[in-house]
Formats: C-alpha cells, sequence, structure tokens
C-alpha cells in the first residue's frame, strides 16, 4: 500500500509536542524493535534463549530504542553485549540493558583495543545498530569505520538497523566494508533518506513503526506505490459511462522510418482502456495500426489526452497536433523525439505547453540532454545516475512539467517537489520498444482521469502531485506487463490481460 517519506527534520518536529506532553514514544519505538528483534532470531535459529545479541551504542535516542529492546530481549534468555562507541550513550537505556544482564564493551576511540568487540560481533546472531540517528552526520569515526570493515567479512548473523542505518551514503565507494542492514525498523514515519533508490542494499527491507505521530501527507516529499496501490485504485468503467467519458487518447507515434513505434503505442492504449484511440500521424503508419486494431480512428477530433514523440514523427503531423493543442489544456504524454521540444522557446508558438499538465518521459540519456541545454553546461546520463532523484526534481522544477525518469529504479518528479516511487519493474523491461508501450498506457490513464474531471464538472486544477501518482500507476501497469513478456510487442499484447484482470478480477 502507498507509503509516503518526509524529512527527519519534520518527523523530529512531529516528536517535541508528544515529549512535552510525556508520550512514551522510546518506549513504543524499542517495544516494537523488541518484537521485530525476537521474530528476526526465532525465523534464523528457532530460539531466542541462549542467541547472542550484540548493540552497537552510539550517543543519541537510537541507540536507546537499541538498548531497552537489547534489555528486553536479555530478559527473554539472550545473552546480550553493548559496545558503546562514544564517551557518551543513553544513560537510562544502558542501565536497563546492564539490569538485563548485558555484558558492556567501551570502545570509544581509535587507541582502544578493539579484539573484544570485534569478537563479539563475530560471533553476534544479530547485531543492532544504534550508532548514528537521523541527526548524525554521514560518514563513521574512524575508529568506527575500521571496526567495521574489519568484521564485514566475518559477519554471519543479521544486522537491524535502528531508525536509520548509521553509515548510509548514495556513494558507493568502499560499499563492501560498510554496514550492510538486512532491515531497517524506522519509527514515527519513512525518512527521507531510506527511499533514496540508491541505498537499498545498506537499508534492506524496511519496517515503518507508526508511534502516534499523526503526520501530514502533504509534508511528504516521497510516495511509494506498489501492486496493491494498482489494484486498488486502477481506474475502472463507471456505471452508466461511455466512450468519451471512458477517455479519448490522441496517439502520433511512429514514422515513415519507425512505424513499430505508432504499432506498439497505440496498441498499449488500446489495451489500457481506452474509450476511444486516434491515430494522428503517418498515413503509412496508420494503415499497419488499423489493420492490428481496427477499432482505432485515424480522423481528427476530440480527445481527451494527447502522447506524442515515439518513433520519431514526421514535423509535419507534429505542427498540426500542436497546432491543435493551443485551443485546450488537455494533458499531454511527451516522449523520445518530442523530447526536443520541452523547454526550447520554438515550442511555445501557441502557448500549447503551458496551463497544461505535461508528462515527460525521458531515460537518463535523454534527461541528459535536456538539462544540459536547459542549464547550458555538459550534465552525462552517468551524473544523472548518481542521483536521479536529484536531478529528477531539478528537471520538474525547471520544466514545469511531471518528470518520469525510467529506469529499474523508476523516480517520478512533480513540479511541487513530491517525488512518486513506484516499486521495480522486471529486467526483461529493458528492451526496444518498451517506453513506446509506456507511453501509450499513460496517455490512456491521463484521458481517462481528465476525462472524469470534465464530465464531472470540475473546474479546479488537478494537483501536479496527482498526475505524479497517476504516471506511478502507469509505471505499475507496464511492471505487471513486463512479468509475462519478454519483448515489447508482447508487453504491448500482455497488458489486455493485465487490465482484464484489474477492471474483472483475476479468475
Amino acid at each position: 500500500m502507498s507509503v509516503f517519506a518526509y524529512p527527519s527534520e519534520i518527523i523530529r518536529e512531529a516528536e517535541v509536542p508528544l515529549l512535552e506532553a510525556g508520550v512514551p514514544l522510546m518506549a513504543r519505538a524499542a517495544r516494537a524493535l523488541a518484537n521485530i528483534s525476537i521474530d528476526t532470531l526465532t525465523a534464523r535459529f528457532g530460539r531466542v534463549t541462549g542467541a547472542r545479541v550484540c548493540v552497537l551504542a552510539g550517543p543519541g535516542n537510537n541507540a536507546g530504542d537499541a538498548l531497552f529492546a537489547a534489555s528486553t530481549l536479555g530478559r527473554r534468555g539472550a545473552a546480550v553485549t553493548v559496545i558503546t562507541l562514544f564517551d557518551r550513550t543513553h544513560d537510562e537505556g544502558l542501565t536497563a540493558a546492564r539490569r538485563a544482564g548485558a555484558q558492556v564493551i567501551a570502545f570509544t576511540t581509535a587507541e582502544a583495543d578493539a579484539t573484544d568487540a570485534f569478537r563479539e560481533l563475530s560471533r553476534a546472531d544479530l547485531v543492532l545498530d544504534g550508532i548514528l540517528g537521523t541527526g548524525g552526520r554521514r560518514g563513521l569515526p574512524e575508529h568506527i569505520a575500521d571496526l567495521v570493515a574489519d568484521w564485514a567479512p566475518h559477519r554471519t548473523g543479521s544486522l537491524i538497523a535502528v531508525d536509520v542505518p548509521s553509515d548510509l551514503s548514495p556513494d558507493s565507494d568502499g560499499a563492501e566494508a560498510r554496514l550492510h542492514a538486512d532491515r531497517t525498523v524506522t519509527f514515527g514515519g519513512l525518512k527521507e533518506e531510506l527511499v533514496d533508490p540508491r541505498v537499498h542494499e545498506f537499508t534492506g527491507s524496511i519496517d515503518v513503526i507508526d508511534i502516534g505521530l499523526g503526520l501530514d501527507t502533504e509534508q511528504a516529499v516521497a510516495e511509494l506505490l506498489d501492486a496493491d496501490d494498482l489494484s486498488r485504485d486502477f481506474p475502472r468503467p463507471q456505471a452508466g459511462g461511455h466512450k468519451y467519458s471512458r477517455g479519448v487518447v490522441g496517439v502520433l507515434a511512429g514514422s515513415e522510418d519507425y512505424p513499430g513505434a505508432g504499432v506498439l503505442t497505440t496498441t498499449s492504449a488500446v489495451s489500457t482502456g481506452a474509450g476511444m484511440v486516434r491515430y494522428l500521424g503517418s498515413p503509412l503508419v496508420a494503415e499497419y495500426v488499423i489493420g492490428v486494431h481496427p477499432e482505432v480512428v485515424s480522423a481528427s477530433g476530440r480527445v481527451n489526452a494527447f502522447v506524442f514523440g515515439p518513433g520519431d514523427p514526421e514535423p509535419e503531423f507534429v505542427q498540426s497536433a500542436t497546432d491543435a493543442l493551443s485551443d485546450s489544456h488537455i494533458p499531454v504524454i511527451i516522449d523520445a523525439g518530442g523530447l526536443e521540444m520541452v523547454g526550447r522557446a520554438e515550442a511555445m508558438v501557441g502557448t500549447w505547453m503551458a496551463e497544461r499538465p505535461i508528462i515527460i518521459t525521458p531515460h537518463a540519456g535523454e534527461l541528459a540532454r535536456l538539462l544540459s541545454r536547459l542549464l547550458g553546461e555538459i550534465i552525462t546520463a552517468g551524473r544523472i545516475g548518481q542521483d536521479p532523484a536529484g536531478w529528477a526534481r531539478q528537471a520538474a522544477d525547471l520544466t514545469g512539467t511531471i518528470v518520469l525518469l525510467k529506469g529499474h529504479h523508476t523516480v517520478i518528479a512533480a513540479p511541487d517537489g513530491l517525488v512518486v516511487l513506484p516499486e521495480p519493474g522486471p529486467a526483461s523491461l529493458a528492451t526496444a520498444g518498451s517506453g513506446d508501450v509506456l507511453a501509450g498506457i499513460l496517455g490512456t490513464l491521463a484521458a481517462i482521469a481528465s476525462a472524469r474531471h470534465r464530465y464531472d464538472g470540475d473546474d479546479q486544477p488537478v494537483p501536479s502531485r496527482e498526475w505524479a501518482r497517476l504516471a506511478g500507476l502507469g509505471v505499475l501497469v507496464h511492471n505487471a506487463a513486463g512479468g509475462r513478456a519478454v519483448t515489447a510487442s508482447g508487453f504491448a499484447d500482455a497488458l489486455t490481460e493485465v487490465v482484464e484482470e484489474l477492471i474483472h478480477g483475476a479468475s
């Protein structure tokens, strides 16, 4: 189900009035952490009694969470060792751990002997990482980093990060010698730094523990979507509807050089459940399209959303289509060759790009070229890959569009700063024509949303984050098709089955 992520400072601010009112937030967090630790030990070793648990204790509240949880494990019969890594730690938590029988090892400077700490880590069945929390700086002090690097090749037990992994950084340098959690247990709300696609190898699976903060989703900076969101929110036909209320998609895709793009884009638009698809490109491509889908209309007329760019349509058709768009405010999906128009002054003739939702769908190389043009400096695909969410946000801000940055971890950024992160799809999606299929899916979903908005008589503009979320659902549809085929034409065909199951339910 949909999960929102927040800046750490928003979560900390939400804690303050509750703490001042005496709400036992740490007790709630520690209890949940203890229960997850018990489940981890039981699943892996079949017991808690006799299991070896090691706490890496820093100076902050996440160390307190870990220490109180460890005291519970100690009372359940685990052999607990606490390694204090700074000259201070959470006093009440340490006292509770001692009372439950924990052994305490001080390893607080580079001059200290690491032998005992290394031994306890190496034979631990479970390690709780409570070194640094959300208030800590990136990078571990040298004595801790050296201990972790020495221990990492010898680790045999499970590692649970408390709130956030202490050595969390998207920088891959020396990754093998850093802390790689099997599981991260975070409290109050999902932290923004945990959803960066580059840090998954350090976080493992993530458990978000509700401790009663009551966070406002309007303050979220990211939304994660999965298959459950798709099953719940896919737009199904409404009783009493008709082909126009279901949404009409205009498609300008394919050219005499690349006719297949036109076929793939229209096939996916048809298969995703559009009320009607209009093909508005080359007559030659139209023959191919109608030969496969006789229900596609090749005459101009009303549309609720427009897709153009896949397969580099000829300029005369692009000009005709953009001229027609100047009289409407319908959403537009721009892919492939169409991206060259984004941000160019000449593309604004007739102001067709103004005052309408626009979703652009670049891969890293295309986004690099777009940003290089807009920023006046060389941006490479490699730089995009180092921070996909950051670059997608910047592109959304510069262009005023929803930016769907394609990749294994697709990132969708809205101009207001929200990032939507659909769960990754199968590797089979990385093939020629796959983006054409996605463009058709997005066109249909946008047309359905636009038609419903129109027929509901709602004059208020749809917020950009809602369009970004709709794009995320489109990615999930694409993922589902990718799980049933290995070629783009196979994905387009598989959509019929995927959408039938979403609308009618799997048999």
